[in-house]
């Protein structure tokens, strides 16, 4: 195996962001003048300082052109040697393609998630582009045959690569979501074993934290008063994997929450304005540091010239580390209470009792191994679950006749008391056709990132689009969701009923990655099916104590809500009542506030 999957050989090799960031500037900055100084210095002696400093500082603009026109030259021939055709470049104005990077980063903060990306893909025609940040190639696409090749049939060509672990290393380590491979193999072996049929079907797990959670909302009900249903269900997801995974109650479901009226925009939700307890601390850490992460991604290969003095995320993640390590120890403890008892016989992943968190443990001594996969686990747990439950109550609330059709198929099943089963959740056409129509349009993970490796690639099926070694690709589900050519005219419209059509179901089955929420391959999300059931389970029981939801948009924190220019806007833009935002996730930006109406006491009791 090349070292390049050995993730220990790759953190040992992995450059220091700012070592690296001041080594290509220094190539950029520094060679091209010290060396057209000494030519001109021995082949013109003659000649003044004056005159040939200038020729010297040109030599700096002259060496970046030269250099990216002699990449694209080499690039082009190898393409065509290859039979194949250079993807796409972005040509802007400016050098660098100045001016469409900070257009793009306008519309980051001002206009619908991804639009800018969006618009050049309009722009130019393609579904795939190489954007020249900069001189570098990176590359975008929206293509499901692209996804197909990088995540599966390609597989083996691709790795997260050095500029992601340099924006994301610190938080994740060696964590699955991070590893590559014998390590990500090993870790995805390890957890394998607790998303089987038989344990993602126990229920019970979902049944305390639903209760606790639809209590509260209860109580906001009782009292004419909104919620926030973004922070509540991260702490719903949070709990339920935490007793799931960790065998730990968190009861994050007990910590205060944000309070109506008293809430200011926090790094992705609501935050209390007066700053808030534990929890709130914990949470503007966790999601300052997903803001600052997606903000070094948007920043492309130059972001460590912001954080040349001072790393931005080190102080949130150690917040994060310090609210983790209750948990590192106990499961420490729980191991060496194993050992004294049993010596050095291991937990088993066939027992019943046997939690994730003491199975890793027991098979590793790295402390820090430990912290890192509860990091990942938290990350998958808590942001990707809650957001596609927030997402499923935010589309239910401004498609009333959805709400109600969906209702109907859950009092049909289970009544209004019946608890869910797995069974009857797989019978629930309606209720998968929901949340299939609601990971389309809002997908958890809407950019996913890959680098290739160190030999040029033809992308088959895409009219042989050439791929340079050591590049970049980024894949966005969330736009090939709402491709025209793949959904349709109405693909930007929330119609569930899609999915309950055969023609539609035959075709994503022949085409699996035109919908890709989970991303696809060897590297799709392991939890998936957990995540479905948990959601399904919940689903089941809101509507079985709420009729309806109304969106409470004079509640939602100060610069939160959509911008007025997006009223008539084509698509999406101009009916959204929320602004969506990616950061590390896909998220509603100052969160979702909603009142919630109860099922009458007396449906209830009959």
């Amino acid at each position: 195996m090349s070292p390049r999957h050995d993730l220990t050989a790759f953190e040992k090799t992995i450059p220091d962001y700012r070592k690296r960031i001041l080594l290509s500037l220094s190539k950029a900055l520094l060679v091209p003048p010290l060396l057209t100084s000494l030519v001109l210095r021995f082949t013109c002696r003659s000649l003044s300082l004056w005159f040939y400093l200038p020729l010297a500082l040109l030599a700096i603009p002259l060496t970046i052109v030269l250099r990216s026109q002699y990449a694209i030259w080499t690039q082009d021939r190898e393409a065509a040697s290859l039979g194949a055709r250079p993807i796409t470049r972005v040509c802007g104005r400016w050098p660098g393609n100045l001016d469409v990077v900070l257009r793009l980063l306008k519309s980051f903060e001002n206009d619908y998630v991804l639009q800018g990306f969006a618009d050049l893909f309009h722009e130019y025609g393609c579904t795939t582009l190489n954007t020249r940040f900069f001189w570098d190639d990176q590359i975008i696409s929206m293509d499901e045959k692209v996804f197909r090749f990088v995540a599966h049939t390609g597989f083996t060509h691709f790795e997260k690569g050095i500029l992601w672990h340099e924006r994301i290393d610190k938080l994740l380590g060696t964590g699955l979501f991070n590893a590559e491979g014998n390590q990500w193999r090993t870790g995805r072996q390890i957890a394998r074993p607790f998303f089987t049929k038989e344990r993602i079907s126990d229920f019970h797990i979902f049944e305390n934290t639903s209760a606790k959670t639809l209590n509260l909302i209860a109580n906001r009900a009782a009292a004419y008063a909104p919620i926030d249903i973004q922070d509540l269900l991260q702490r719903f997801a949070l709990d339920s994997a935490a007793l799931f995974l960790w065998g730990t109650a968190l009861n994050t479901l007990d910590q205060p929450l944000t309070q109506p009226g008293r809430v200011v925009l926090g790094p992705k939700g609501s935050a209390p304005a007066d700053g808030g307890g534990e929890w709130d601390v914990f949470t503007n850490a966790f999601e300052t540091v997903a803001v600052l992460i997606t903000r070094r991604g948007v920043q492309g290969d130059t972001w460590p010239l912001l954080e040349l003095f001072k790393d931005k995320t080190e102080e949130p993640i150690q917040v994060i580390m310090d609210w983790l390590e209750p948990l590192v120890k106990e499961a420490i403890n729980r191991k060496a209470k194993r050992r004294e008892a049993n010596g050095d016989a291991k937990v088993s992943a066939r027992d019943e009792d046997t939690v994730f968190l003491d199975y890793l443990a027991d098979r590793t001594d790295d402390v820090e191994h430990i912290r890192y996969e509860l990091i990942t686990f938290l990350i998958a747990s808590r942001d990707t679950t809650s957001s596609l439950l927030t997402f499923v109550i935010y589309l239910l609330s401004t498609n009333p006749d959805t709400c109600r059709r969906l209702r109907e198929e859950v009092i049909e099943t289970f009544g209004l008391t019946g608890t869910p089963t797995y069974v009857h959740l797989k019978k629930m056409e309606y209720l998968h056709a929901v949340l299939k129509e609601t990971l389309r349009l809002f997908p958890s993970a809407p950019l996913v990132a890959r680098t290739s490796l160190d030999e040029p690639l033809v992308i088959p099926g895409t009219n042989k689009l050439y791929l340079p070694p050591k590049t970049q690709i980024m894949m966005s589900s969330l736009l090939a969701h709402k491709r025209l050519d793949l959904w349709g005219p109405d693909a930007e419209v929330f119609r569930p009923e899609r999915w309950l059509q055969p023609a539609l179901l035959n075709k994503v089955a022949a085409t699996p990655f035109m919908y890709s929420p989970f991303y696809g391959g060897p590297r799709v999300c392991l939890g998936q099916d957990f995540a479905l059931n948990q959601a399904g389970y919940f689903v089941v029981r809101l509507l079985q104590r709420f009729r309806s939801f109304d969106f409470a948009p004079e509640f939602m924190p100060t610069g939160s809500l959509p911008p007025a220019h997006w009223a008539g806007m084509p698509g999406r833009q101009g009916v959204e009542k929320i602004h969506p935002a990616i950061n590390f996730t896909l998220h509603s930006k100052g969160g979702v506030w909603m009142f919630a109406q109860p099922v009458p006491a007396t449906a209830t009791s009959s």
